[in-house]
């Protein structure tokens, strides 16, 4: 390859490339990665306004077991909040006590009550018979900046608590800033840090249809990762974190590896799986880094044109970043038998960029994979070019690579060159199989297509379940069945096993093809008259069931279909490893 003086410089000094998202897209994507990662799970709230208030008011400064027993005792002893206003205070001190500062909080809780009573009375309400009880459930009839006033005026309110329970017992598009929230927004550096938090400018930046689910899932990763001593190794906002980039890239000693061309994350998932650390992945399209950000916690995700990216740009978000592989699975569209196979297509040539890279940041690896199509497309072959530009200071070797041999149920071939550092080295050689598709005593056996399918997924079309609930309480999420006309499920029933236009083939019972996502959509199912879903996809490709896969249903499909198979890259990855340990050994020899 060879790049001009002026494009080199240009990439150099970092003035294409990386565009700064803004804090609407940042928050957008911060709630997605939340979403998707705990789902909104329940914090134990109530629907009803003074239980709300209550509930809210003893969670300050308490751990959540802690604080939820005490409010269940409590609502054991006194059956009505009228009984707990009129309460002697040391029996209720009593009731308090697990949570700690039960004179303090039972102060607050009477002072509250005793509020609440008067303004009942004041409102005509009287409750003294055994049935009647203190009520706050008028407040639904007023506007938002008059039912926080009235509950900001309640003694121990403030404006988090008060907000917090219009959120939760009013459905009120409210967001509420506690400890968590402001601990993750400023280390996002959404917030200027402050003394005290804003509350309605942290609002005013939060989209109003997510602020509940945002602030429910913020405390949970507040709990779980962004703590004091926050895991940034597991978090999965460590793209839009700096705190959290520079704690992963110097506290991480693993051999690193860059990702280019990332998608859905196949490639970089595997060598992670493999013991690689992969410092930071590049992808332009929202959708696909939005997966890998989800998949891959502690990878911080660029979205970017690799075109355009310079090593500086990469080590702003990894710093010190010295790696010894740079990864890449360009474009394949304009190699690929399913795709124009147009020699002049510029996506044809991006192997350039890769090796611009992997120069720029001095690696000792760069593994390129692509479709055995790049041999000869339309008369033009790549794979010479190819090899030459890996050549140039490192030696190369291409690979040709069955998924089946490697545990994945697909007749799925890929190119695969794998250029090491020094022109004395021996090439690298390929990883040996894992798996057979017939029994043999050293290698496990394939599974079938059959095997991978059976089970919760055999579901007719047009099943709209995203998630399926497993035995263990896990989350089986992608599940939903593309909903099919009865003309269109008429069709599929006449296609048989391998046959079929592109749009719907008919996939085989023991290995798959190549998955193509036609038109958006995904091959036909074995034995049932619907397209497969994006998990029965990612079964086939060797994603674990775990991995789950963000955007628009429309876009998923593509994203699986294009990985790289996570256990194919696995087992490069820890051949890749152990040749680096053997050099590594002869080396300090």
């Amino acid at each position: 390859m060879k790049q001009s003086g002026r494009e080199f410089d240009e990439h150099e000094s970092g003035t294409g490339g990386v565009r700064r998202l803004d804090s609407a897209e940042t928050i957008a994507r911060i709630d997605e990665l939340l979403e998707v990662s705990y789902r909104s799970g329940d914090l134990g709230n109530v629907d009803d306004i003074l239980s709300e208030i209550v509930y809210v008011l003893l969670s300050l400064n308490t751990r959540e077991t802690v604080y939820q027993s005490v409010f269940a005792r409590l609502r054991r002893k006194y059956p009505r909040w009228l009984d707990v206003a009129t309460a002697a205070l040391p029996e209720l001190e009593g009731v308090l006590r697990p949570g700690g500062l039960q004179s303090q909080r039972a102060g607050y809780l009477q002072s509250l009550l005793g509020a609440v009573l008067r303004d009942n009375r004041k409102r005509g309400m009287s409750p003294a018979g055994d049935g009647d009880d203190l009520t706050l459930e008028y407040l639904h009839e007023m506007g938002d900046d008059e039912v926080e006033a009235f509950l900001v005026s309640l003694p121990g309110v403030g404006k988090k608590t008060a907000r917090c329970v219009m959120a939760y017992a009013f459905n009120r598009h409210t967001f509420a800033v506690d400890t968590h929230v402001a601990r993750v927004f400023g280390r996002l550096g959404l917030i200027p840090p402050r003394q005290k938090p804003e509350h309605d400018l942290y609002q005013s930046i939060v989209p109003p249809r997510v602020r509940k689910r945002l602030h429910i899932n913020l405390i949970h990763h507040g709990r779980t990762i962004c703590r004091s001593r926050a895991r940034c190794d597991t978090c999965v906002l460590v793209s839009f974190c700096p705190v959290g980039q520079h704690r992963v890239a110097l506290e991480d000693p693993r051999p690193a590896a860059v990702d280019l061309f990332a998608g859905a994350g196949g490639l970089g998932h595997g060598f992670r799986q493999a013991g690689w650390r992969v410092a930071v992945a590049v992808e332009a399209d929202r959708n696909a880094a939005q997966t890998y950000r989800a998949n891959n916690p502690g990878t911080p995700v660029v979205e970017a044109d690799v075109t355009e990216i310079a090593a500086e740009d990469l080590r702003k978000v990894s710093p010190g970043l010295d790696p010894a592989a740079v990864l890449a699975g360009p474009p394949c569209q304009g190699y690929s038998a399913a795709g124009a196979r147009n020699p002049s297509d510029p996506q044809n040539r991006l192997y350039e960029d890769v090796v611009r890279v992997a120069d720029s940041l001095d690696a000792d690896l760069i593994v390129l994979e692509n479709v055995p199509g790049l041999r000869r497309v339309n008369g033009v072959g790549f794979s010479a070019d190819i090899l030459a530009a890996l050549n140039h200071h490192r030696t190369a070797e291409r690979h040709e690579l069955l998924a089946s041999d490697f545990g994945v149920p697909q007749a799925r071939r890929r190119f695969f060159f794998v250029a090491s550092r020094g022109t004395g080295d021996a090439p690298v050689d390929a990883p040996s199989p894992t798996h057979s598709v017939v029994a043999e005593d050293r290698l496990a056996t394939t599974p079938t297509l059959e095997s991978v399918l059976r089970g919760l997924l055999e579901v007719p079309s047009g099943t709209v379940e995203d998630a399926v609930v497993l035995e263990d309480g896990a989350l089986l999420t992608n599940s939903a069945t593309m909903r099919h006309s009865q003309r269109v499920i008429d069709k599929i029933a006449g296609i048989e096993p391998g046959k079929g236009p592109i749009s719907y083939r008919r996939l085989e019972r023991d290995l798959a093809r190549t998955l193509v996502a036609g038109h958006r959509a995904l091959p036909v199912h074995p034995w049932l008259n619907r397209t497969i879903s994006v998990r029965e996809a990612a079964r086939i490709q060797g994603f674990p069931d775990s991995y789950v896969f963000c955007g628009p249903r429309s876009n998923q499909p593509l994203q699986v279909a294009n990985a790289v198979p996570p256990p194919v890259a696995e087992a490069l990855g820890r051949h890749l490893l152990a040749r680096r340990a053997v050099q590594n050994a002869v080396a300090n020899e």
